[in-house]
C-alpha cells in the first residue's frame, strides 16, 4: 500500500503543489483535507480538481480564507494552480496569509 508521499501526480495539479510542499492528507468532512507540521490552525480543502480552499481555524468553525473554483464539470486552469501554490508558499513562510497580497 502506497501512501499520499509515494503517490505520482500530475505535474502542476493541485495534489502535486500539496506534496510538494509535505502537507499531509488526514480524515474529515469537508473533502479531502491536508494539513502540514508547523503551520498550526491551517488546512487545505480539495474538492476534486474544481475546488481548492485555504482554511484557517477559528472558536468553533473553519473559515475560508482563499478559494480557487470553476465548474464542477471542469478542471482549476493552471493559472489558479500556480495562484494556489504562491499562497501555499506565503502560508508556509510567514504562517498566516496575511502578507499573501503583497508578493
Amino acid at each position: 500500500m502506497t501512501g499520499f508521499s509515494d503517490a505520482d501526480f500530475d505535474d502542476g495539479c493541485v495534489m502535486d503543489e500539496l506534496q510538494a510542499r509535505s502537507f499531509f492528507p488526514y480524515s474529515g468532512e469537508d473533502g479531502d483535507l491536508f494539513r502540514k507540521h508547523g503551520v498550526a490552525g491551517w488546512r487545505v480543502s480539495v474538492y476534486g480538481t474544481y475546488l481548492v480552499r485555504i482554511q484557517k481555524k477559528g472558536r468553533n468553525h473553519w473559515t475560508t480564507t482563499e478559494q480557487w473554483k470553476v465548474d464542477p464539470e471542469d478542471d482549476l486552469p493552471r493559472e489558479q494552480i500556480q495562484e494556489f501554490a504562491t499562497a501555499l508558499d506565503s502560508l508556509i513562510e510567514h504562517g498566516d496569509l496575511d502578507q499573501w497580497g503583497e508578493l
